[in-house]
């Protein structure tokens, strides 16, 4: 079933080889090394073939089916196909299909995300996943194979609700969606049917703001680096976060952290307290973690809520700008 693709990948493997040894045509001459080239072979060509590999790594297997909005097998979990990230199958669920949606697929409502995660085109993101038929039981063993797998995160909706929301993410720069619909249910024969979704395609974590360390833990909901706005007396104000100032007065900036962990807002509660930060108060409330601190006319809050499975940072020149 995978020959197509590890041929592939092979043909792809043995013409990035063929050009180390031969060198590009547009190789500079002389001694030096110039526009980043290496041993004949141009920064662009490195580019161009890891790029190829990319999508021959993302074939789509034979025995699939693919339309304008994805690919996908029914009743079978594609192990071979499926990223390292997902658990094997756990015993006794039903499969309903594996998935995938690559850059050039659209999605029938013209929505791009997964989860909390937003992207502004379908060529922004893929998008890997599996969909079966469980019981809470079952679901709970495969978070827990999830949870082993290096992820953290947790559940953003209530069990007594119709739909369960959880999001997760691993330091490998994975994030996995579950959606499970307990109205899907196979006539009683399960409690409902999970959705797992999951894509690599996460955003770069801005370093700082003003000089001030910013979290490096979970993601963002959406490309800090590319484009930010800060709330100040003008309303949103685009603000760039590499090289502006925060404002003197009569401003907020807030940051969203998912999955994290209560650990990690007090990990950088501790980190501000090290870059000469004052701890005004700090508290924990069950799975909610609240805390204050002050530097230089500067408030700062690193607060976490485990119903989101969120971290929150905001900088302000009033504490009560945060505070709800």
């Amino acid at each position: 079933k995978k020959m197509k693709k590890y041929l592939a990948l092979a043909l792809a493997l043995a013409m990035v080889l063929s050009l180390a040894a031969c060198g590009g045509k547009d190789a500079p001459s002389g001694g030096g090394q110039q526009g980043g080239s290496t041993g004949g072979v141009t920064q662009k060509d490195l580019e161009d073939a890891d790029k190829a590999l990319e999508i021959l790594e993302a074939m789509i297997p034979e025995g699939w089916d693919e339309n304008p909005y994805g690919a996908y097998i029914y009743k079978e979990w594609d192990e071979e196909f499926l990223p390292d990230c997902f658990p094997a199958p756990i015993q006794g669920i039903e499969v309903d299909q594996t998935f995938f949606k690559d850059y050039e697929h659209d999605t029938l409502n013209g929505s791009y995300d997964v989860g909390p995660l937003s992207y502004e085109s379908k060529e922004d993101y893929r998008e890997y996943g599996v969909r079966f038929y469980a019981t809470e039981a079952q679901l709970d063993e495969f978070i827990a194979a999830l949870e082993a797998k290096g992820f953290a995160g947790g559940q953003v909706s209530d069990r007594d609700s119709e739909w369960w929301e959880f999001y997760y993410y691993n330091n490998d720069g994975w994030f996995m969606y579950l959606l499970f619909n307990t109205n899907d249910d196979q006539d009683g024969k399960f409690d409902g049917a999970l959705s797992a979704s999951a894509t690599d395609t996460v955003f770069p974590l801005p370093a700082s703001v003003d000089g001030i360390p910013l979290p490096q833990k979970g993601m963002t909901d959406s490309d800090y680096t590319k484009y930010y706005a800060i709330q100040d007396y003008n309303g949103d104000t685009d603000f760039n976060l590499a090289t502006d100032p925060l404002p003197s007065e009569l401003y907020v900036a807030w940051f969203y952290y998912y999955g994290t962990v209560m650990q990690d807002a007090k990990d950088y509660a501790q980190q501000l307290v090290g870059e000469g930060w004052e701890l005004q108060y700090d508290s924990e409330d069950g799975n909610t973690y609240y805390s204050m601190l002050l530097k230089d006319g500067v408030y700062a809050v690193s607060n976490y809520y485990g119903y989101d499975v969120m971290m929150e940072v905001g900088f302000s020149d009033m504490p009560e700008n945060l505070s709800y």
